[in-house]
């Protein structure tokens, strides 16, 4: 019979502690202690299990964020040495530093000891294990020399079972997202910037982090603990925040071109380095915008002088023929009202809403009958897949399961909040959720939906 299989995504292990102590101010995972619990509970029950990392195992555009802003262009992000860099600092590897999150990787590495497997998919926030040398630190890392189980890398999904029917695929869910997707199933993650230096491609929500919410989060710790990032940005704009020009610019242009096949667009790209700089003008970016609130905004902000300046170098590196096509209609420009609203609404456990990765788990299910049950992580929000079922066509019932995240995230997952509860960390809470997948008699699994520290599942 199949192994028991446990699948946690989303901890977004980042710097740790600075050296004097503190927490470093971009770290969001705080639950090492429990994360090495848990890992001693499911491994020395004396059968091996599984452990599946279902992506943003590692948070790397927040560790070293100046690597991030000294990127010579927004479609390109680090280089090997650079991941290594930052990937070094999570591991513990640099305290100097940072001091990373050692403890977690020892308790993976005890956790190996006791002959379990760990298999790992990559999520948009940690990309950067596809380079050869980063994997091989972490696998050295986590991997004891001559254990039985196995430890493996998978770049976009994963599936589990061998039966006719009740298998499980898992993957991250990033590709659901038009502002993290990178439009290739993660396969071909590289290119070359102008200098013909190798580096991994960088999506819109990367390139958001890095240059934006890196700084904002400073001194609004929570911006990071809401997803989308389009919510919070629609909320913040509204309640609190004043956005840089920079920012802005980055935001017009994802919103103007985001419906273009593939986001970054065809050759060098919506953001690419190797554009010429467009005559386009930011007056006529700004008209174009559908959001009113964003719109009116930065109308508003174009008067000044400065503004203006930063507004226009920030949107010189857009491809002219690219923004030609959006502005003329080639595409649906999308709106932060399109997956926002005056109330943050964060995915409930039902998710009995037909949204983007619904609608991808119903397509897996569809087009392979021995797929039983769906998984993904990315949105931090767990959805019991029990409380609202698949129909398939073929009168058959199928799952979407979200394994949630070991972040802080809002209590109520099936409620609305304001931008003022958003910032009270009052109403934060660490659920610490898995899906424990049992696997039975015909080769089929039962996935069960967990909250770690509680022995009650979120049904």
């Amino acid at each position: 019979m199949n192994r028991v299989v446990y699948v946690v995504s989303d901890l977004h292990l980042g710097s740790g502690m600075l050296p004097d102590g503190t927490p470093d101010p971009l770290e969001d995972f705080t639950a090492g202690e429990d994360f090495a619990r848990f890992l001693a509970t499911i491994g020395t029950g004396g059968e091996p299990v599984e452990l599946v990392i279902a992506g943003d195992f590692l948070e790397v555009p927040q560790t070293l964020p100046e690597v991030g802003l000294a990127s010579p262009a927004d479609h390109v992000g680090c280089t090997e040495g650079e991941s290594l860099r930052r990937v070094k600092v999570i591991l513990g590897q640099s305290p100097e530093i940072a001091s990373g999150h050692p403890e977690v990787f020892a308790a993976l590495r005890r956790f190996m000891v006791e002959g379990n497997s760990v298999t790992i998919i990559v999520g948009n926030h940690d990309i950067d294990m596809l380079w050869g040398e980063v994997w091989a630190a972490i696998f050295d890392t986590i991997y004891p020399p001559g254990a039985a189980g196995d430890l493996r890398l998978y770049e976009f999904c994963y599936s589990v079972g061998d039966g006719p029917q009740g298998r499980v695929y898992i993957e991250h869910g990033q590709e659901h997202d038009k502002a993290n997707r990178t439009g290739d199933r993660m396969c071909m993650p590289f290119t070359l910037d102008d200098m013909g230096v190798r580096r991994l491609k960088r999506c819109w929500g990367t390139l958001f982090v890095e240059k934006v919410y890196n700084e904002l989060e400073r001194d609004r710790w929570f911006i990071d603990n809401v997803k989308p990032i389009p919510k919070v940005i629609k909320l913040g704009l509204r309640n609190d925040f004043r956005f840089t020009a920079t920012a802005l610019g980055l935001i017009a242009t994802f919103l103007l071109t985001s419906g273009l096949p593939p986001i970054f667009g065809g050759g060098s790209g919506v953001l690419g380095a190797s554009a010429e700089a467009t005559s386009l003008t930011a007056d006529a970016m700004a008209l174009a915008i559908p959001d009113d609130d964003l719109r009116a905004h930065i109308q508003a902000e174009l008067n000044d002088p400065a503004f203006r300046t930063e507004f226009e170098q920030a949107i010189q590196g857009v491809d002219p023929a690219t923004m030609v096509a959006a502005l003329s209609g080639a595409v649906i420009p999308m709106s932060l009202g399109d997956v926002s609203s005056e109330m943050m609404v964060l995915g409930g456990f039902g998710a009995a809403a037909e949204d983007d990765y619904r609608k991808a788990a119903r397509a897996v299910l569809e087009n392979d009958l021995t797929v039983g049950t769906v998984i993904m992580g990315h949105t931090h929000s767990p959805i019991d897949g029990y409380t609202s079922p698949i129909n398939t066509p073929d009168g058959r019932e199928g799952y979407y399961f979200n394994s949630g995240t070991w972040t802080r995230h809002l209590k109520e997952q099936d409620r609305d909040y304001t931008w003022t509860e958003v910032s009270d960390l009052a109403n934060y809470t660490a659920s610490n959720t898995y899906i424990k997948l049992e696997p039975q008699a015909d080769g089929s699994y039962k996935p069960t939906l967990i909250n770690w520290g509680s022995t009650e599942t979120l049904r």
